[in-house]
């Protein structure tokens, strides 16, 4: 019975991986990507696009298994393995290629000697092999009839650039997807970091033929699980992890990568920093009548391409309502956006301009500067604007972009700053957000906006105790003698 078993081609992945690899464990995730795999060899124009949790077995299953598996069922298929880097494609060709290497006999096929490299190689006798490339390297002189893209983005920074995500999707488009044969699959396996991730862009674009297989590390009603389990249950680990390991995990790296990495959702479930409804409940119907301060306030860009310049207008009402009353954020360069902030200071009857001036701060100044110079030349501005930097000079940076956020997220809110009219690209950009990710330009720009109308208008103070005759600015200094006295009686006390 034994030599039978032993003689009897393997009918899926993960049976071939247990038959080769005694340490190889199959829990109910790995039968289930396995499965996925023998549909995506035996059936045509396969498209499946899988999250799971890291340290589950699911690249070596789908990315090293299944091209051995599904070589022993057909030696002439020609296999593309593509991830973010060469390096990292490589390595599962080079994992491929050491299964074949020592177990050929069992197998029924062996490698090419002619065409032996690590990132491209043959079948001996047959037309099939596996080419091994990076995202952006290309796929030449190689067809695909199963290509398998394994996180095709580094970490959550490359997921989290917009010009990144669409160079990604771009050479699915151009490149990749032009080298699947007619009736080949694709298997694409990633994490979730953003919505418009790769897997994001192919559901949207094509729900009907891309299917979703989602296995969080715990089930969650609100979460798609494949395994069906009910909430609350925590996956099989092959390595032993367990539901209170998940909980410690959970704690440690934070809702934003708990949520990507072990749930495979790009967004937690109970909603982002900024809640829709804050902005649904306090929205004002139009821009402030009488506004006692308005600025214009710029969260830049220098070289026009990939992420936007956030470009926003701003003003205080006489009852201390801050109120979004323009966006017009876009990708520009330094010089179209200086000539932006100053037409819409123009137009909204701004008396400021506020650039964030962290990494740039006088050139940024200048620059605005300069616009508005050309403006008055030109006579489309007959009035002073003040130019300033964000944050001011002398004050310190506040930790990260949640932290500087802080004040806006509490006004959001409260109701103390509210939006003046509908923003469709500002309000999905600021309801996605979460902390970790990169924070949409024109939310920065309002955090600059509002923070300035907050501190023009007088509603944030600095106080000091003063310091008693004697101890003034000419004098050298608190050695000097005197004491630091009350407010109160300072405030309070007779002059002359």
């Amino acid at each position: 019975m034994r030599a039978i078993r032993a003689q009897r081609r393997p009918a899926t992945p993960a049976e071939l991986a247990r038959r080769l690899d005694p340490k190889f464990r199959v829990t109910p995730t790995i039968r289930l990507l396995s499965d996925l795999a023998v549909r995506s060899v035996n059936e045509p124009d396969e498209r499946d696009a899988v999250s799971t949790p890291p340290r589950t077995g699911k690249s070596r299953m789908l990315a090293i298994w299944t091209s051995v598996w599904a070589l022993m069922q057909n030696p002439d298929l020609e296999i593309v393995i593509v991830s973010y880097s060469d390096e990292l494609a490589q390595v599962h060709s080079r994992e491929v290629r050491k299964i074949i290497n020592e177990h050929g006999d069992f197998l029924g096929f062996r490698l090419a000697r002619d065409k032996t490299a690590v990132g491209q190689w043959r079948v001996e006798g047959h037309e099939g092999g596996v080419l091994a490339t990076g995202i952006n390297s290309g796929v030449t002189g190689f067809g695909a009839d199963l290509m398998i893209i394994d996180d095709p983005v580094k970490d959550a920074a490359e997921a989290d650039s917009k010009a990144h995500r669409k160079r990604v999707l771009n050479e699915f488009q151009s490149t990749l997807s032009t080298r699947v044969h007619p009736g080949g699959s694709i298997l694409l396996v990633m994490t979730r970091w953003h919505e418009e991730d790769l897997a994001g862009a192919l559901l949207k674009q094509d729900p009907k033929r891309w299917r979703r297989t989602n296995i969080p590390a715990v089930s969650d009603a609100k979460i798609p699980d494949a395994l069906g389990r009910p909430p609350g249950v925590a996956m099989i680990s092959a390595l032993g992890y367990t539901a209170a390991d998940f909980a410690a995990t959970r704690r440690m790296v934070g809702e934003r990568v708990w949520f990507a990495l072990y749930c495979g959702e790009p967004k937690t479930p109970a909603g982002s920093l900024v809640k829709a409804a804050w902005l649904d409940g306090w929205r004002l119907p139009v821009a402030p009548a009488r506004p006692v301060f308005t600025v214009v306030a710029v969260d830049p860009s220098d070289s026009g391409e990939g992420d936007s310049c956030g470009l926003v207008a701003t003003s205080m009402t006489a009852g201390g309502v801050v109120a979004m009353i323009a966006d017009i954020s876009a990708p520009m360069t330094s010089d179209a956006w200086a000539v932006a902030a100053v037409d819409l200071a123009v137009k909204v009857g701004a008396s400021q301009i506020t650039v964030e001036g962290f990494s740039a701060r006088e050139t940024y100044v200048r620059v605005v500067r300069a616009a508005i110079g050309r403006a008055v030349e030109a006579g489309t501005l007959g009035r002073e604007i003040r130019v300033t930097s964000w944050p001011p000079k002398g004050r310190a940076r506040v930790g990260d972009a949640v932290a500087r956020s802080a004040a806006l997220l509490q006004a959001l809110e409260t109701g103390t700053c509210r939006l003046a009219g509908h923003f469709p690209d500002f309000e999905i950009k600021a309801v996605a957000w979460q902390a970790g990710q990169h924070q949409p330009d024109n939310l920065a720009a309002l955090v600059i906006g509002h923070d300035e109308c907050v501190h023009a208008a007088g509603l944030e103070w600095d106080m000091a105790a003063p310091l008693t005759e004697g101890q003034g600015a000419a004098s050298d200094g608190p050695e000097r003698g005197g004491s630091v006295v009350s407010m109160d009686d300072w405030m309070s006390r007779k002059i002359g």
